[in-house]
């Protein structure tokens, strides 16, 4: 009987633990939380900004060891969204994704806020233009891609920003 019960306990909290749409979702600490408003989601970080735009739904797939979320699935439109954070809300990637691949704008950021990497897709491959910074801010290269492959000129930079080399592809 008393595995009969554990088991009927696993099921209903998997069960629970499994519907994407939930009505709300706070952090550990309460400073960060995901409400749905009518047919709109919100979710807001340690700030009170908002840090996703309106959705038809969300789902938040993984939770650090400080109880924020570090990586939330939105949807709109038929369009998914995902966004990684650091500890503590500092985003840390954001991107779509289309029919399982990356499309559009994609940007990756440092600890410190700064972004890291501006990357636009297309199905799944680069497909326009590419920049790479440094933590400091600095560009460190920028060029562009079509379908997949480096195209034209590209530039690398050194640590302070100085243009050091162009390369033609």
């Amino acid at each position: 009987m008393r595995k009969i019960l554990i088991f009927i306990a696993v099921v209903a909290l998997f069960a629970t633990g499994c519907q994407t749409k939930k009505e709300e979702y706070k952090s550990a600490d309460g400073s960060v939380q995901a409400v749905l408003k009518g047919e709109k989601w919100s979710i807001t970080g340690p700030d009170g900004r908002e840090l996703v735009p309106d959705c038809d739904s969300m789902r938040v797939a993984e939770v650090g060891e400080d109880g924020h979320p570090t990586t939330v699935f939105y949807y709109k439109n038929g369009r998914q969204t995902v966004l990684q954070f650091y500890s503590a809300m500092r985003l840390r990637c954001r991107g779509d994704i289309v029919n399982g691949q990356r499309d559009g704008l994609w940007q990756y950021f440092y600890d410190n806020g700064n972004i890291q990497t501006e990357a636009t897709y297309v199905d799944g491959r680069e497909d326009g233009d590419y920049r790479v910074y440094r933590d400091n801010g600095a560009p460190y290269y920028i060029g562009r891609y079509s379908h997949g492959v480096r195209t034209g000129t590209w530039e690398v930079y050194d640590a302070e920003g100085n243009l050091v080399e162009k390369k033609e592809y």
